[in-house]
């Protein structure tokens, strides 16, 4: 089969007048977009393909080497050097500007992790790149590329399991992101099958927001499955718009708006009193979030007031596996199986209703519990690097039957949750692994909350505290962050412990634990102390 530009090419010439691309160019005061074609896109992708065959070759890379392209996310050009790195038959590496908060040693680990031969950087990360051998200052200012002047080299022929685009996980494991290969069929699927099923506004040319930085999955191959669809992505000025940017955008053109779900309640929020806001989410052909179930009175409202919603469920692994009816909205917020994906619901062991996070507990109806597992032959199952087991993949998410065939996603059955300003992924089990062997004499066990929250919390049961002295229990406090000062380093900004504020500390053997393996609950902690942690999230929105 052949590489995912054979399909992406094509599409990009037979839609050549319409609108791709609207990208940003105003303020938030003032939103304004400008227009980018199809044929544009093409030509810049094309122009800068000539620009970077040579000086790549110059170096000695080859068609199928992974390059590491690190980029701020937010630039247009960002787009334009990822396809135009793909039509010369590279693998690009996708490093996000978080990675420059840790230091160019985690960028060396993800070159090292596969095999990465150079990386094209940013001027805005050059001081984090002086000592890899071979890199090079991406093109800002596309005025600066000279016209193509010579034939392109053919796109590689490519196999279904080989490697088109490298992406990582918005979270760290033991302080390294992890990287996340997409192959040539899973990113056809994404185009052809997935991204089929969760458009259902009808004919008429989608015109829907990015969702986060270009760096991520989700909008960096906006190009590729919006493009063979013939769609348009507008570009918004940060990832949570508010509700003067969401009606500028729907003067310019949106049609179709994709939210996370605590987004999305924001703007339902000032739906309820303000009209343009109601007419305009009403006036949508589509709204759709994920991430989570919206909470209850939010999704009633929703079905009370005829708004065309739709929820999906998709990770980066596996892309888009479930999604709801557009017209079938009171099942809100339950979904099935998307038609040619082959992911199966499994009915998952060792978890209780109880024991799920968020509000799913309350929400839960009874239901039979399901793990979503997606088999090794799937177009969707994630590269074999990164599979967890041999036959296929599961995602660590849970759902609940709630009529035959419809399933509500129902939290994690693992030990990432999510969290920071835009909702990404932490594994807390490294965290507190870090914990009880850097603090083994001072804390017997621990527990890292914040699912959902502006940030992470460490709960911890001391070995030796006197709890009703201040001072003692400060002076633990700054034990704790001085020793875990070398790990916190290396993780992401959104999973860091950074101030004594952001550690509690509580009697000993009052965490709730499971009944069979004594293990801590994460949902029930955060229920158990709820009013002191809704201070300190609080707390976080203002650091």
């Amino acid at each position: 089969m052949p590489h995912f530009l054979d399909y992406v090419l094509p599409a990009l010439k037979r839609y050549s007048d319409r609108t791709l691309i609207k990208l940003f160019t105003g303020t938030q005061d003032a939103p304004s977009w400008k227009a980018i074609t199809y044929q544009q896109f093409l030509d810049d992708t094309e122009r800068l393909a000539g620009f970077w065959i040579e000086r790549l070759g110059e170096v000695g890379l080859k068609q199928k080497d992974v390059v590491g392209v690190w980029i701020t996310g937010g630039k247009y050009t960002d787009l334009v050097h990822l396809y135009a790195l793909a039509r010369l038959g590279y693998i690009p590496q996708m490093l996000n500007k978080s990675m420059a908060v840790q230091g160019h040693p985690v960028i060396k680990d993800m070159l090292t992790a596969t095999q990465g031969k150079a990386i094209l950087y940013d001027p805005f990360f050059a001081d984090f790149v002086n000592d890899i051998a071979i890199s090079m200052p991406l093109i800002t200012d596309l005025s600066s590329v000279d016209p193509l002047s010579r034939r392109l080299p053919d796109i590689p022929n490519s196999t279904d399991d080989e490697i088109g685009i490298i992406f990582h996980t918005s979270g760290t494991t033991s302080g390294k992101p992890k990287p996340v290969p997409e192959t040539h069929k899973w990113l056809r699927c994404q185009a052809q099958i997935q991204w089929a099923a969760i458009w259902q506004g009808g004919s008429e040319q989608a015109v829907v927001n990015n969702l986060g930085s270009f760096a991520n999955v989700g909008s960096a191959t906006t190009i590729s499955y919006l493009g063979w669809s013939g769609h348009c992505l507008v570009q918004t000025s940060k990832p949570d718009i508010d509700a003067h940017e969401f009606l500028a955008m729907v003067s310019d053109g949106l049609n179709f708006v994709m939210l996370y779900a605590p987004w999305l309640s924001k703007l339902i929020n000032v739906a309820r009193t303000d009209k343009k806001v109601y007419d305009a989410l009403r006036g949508m052909r589509q709204v759709t979030y994920t991430g989570a179930a919206l909470n209850l009175e939010d999704e009633q409202w929703l079905v009370e007031n005829g708004i065309p919603a739709t929820t999906i469920y998709a990770t980066t692994e596996a892309g888009g596996c479930l999604v709801s009816d557009i017209s079938d909205v009171k099942t809100l917020p339950s979904m099935h199986i998307i038609e040619g994906i082959k992911c199966k619901l499994l009915p998952t062991s060792g978890v209780n209703k109880v024991e799920l996070d968020g509000d799913s507990e309350k929400r839960a109806r009874g239901g039979q519990l399901y793990d979503c597992f997606i088999p090794a032959d799937a177009d969707n199952c994630p590269h074999p690097s990164i599979r967890n087991r041999p036959d296929g993949h599961i995602t660590g998410d849970i759902f609940e039957e709630t009529t035959p065939g419809l399933y509500a996603f129902r939290g994690r059955n693992d030990d990432w949750i999510r969290t920071g300003k835009t909702h990404s992924f932490c594994d807390t089990k490294s965290i507190e692994d870090n914990i009880l062997v850097v603090c083994a004499d001072l804390v017997q066990n621990c527990v890292v909350v914040g699912h959902y929250k502006p940030g992470v919390v460490l709960l911890v049961e001391p070995t030796i505290v006197d709890l009703a002295d201040e001072s003692a229990v400060s002076g633990l406090k700054a034990r704790i962050l001085e020793r875990h000062v070398s790990f916190n380093n290396r993780l992401f900004d959104h999973e860091r412990i950074k101030h004594a504020f952001q550690i509690v500390v509580v009697p000993r053997g009052t965490l709730p634990r499971t009944m069979e393996k004594g293990n801590i609950r994460r949902k029930a902690t955060e229920d158990q102390h709820a009013t002191i942690l809704e201070k300190i999230y609080v707390l976080l929105k203002t650091w």
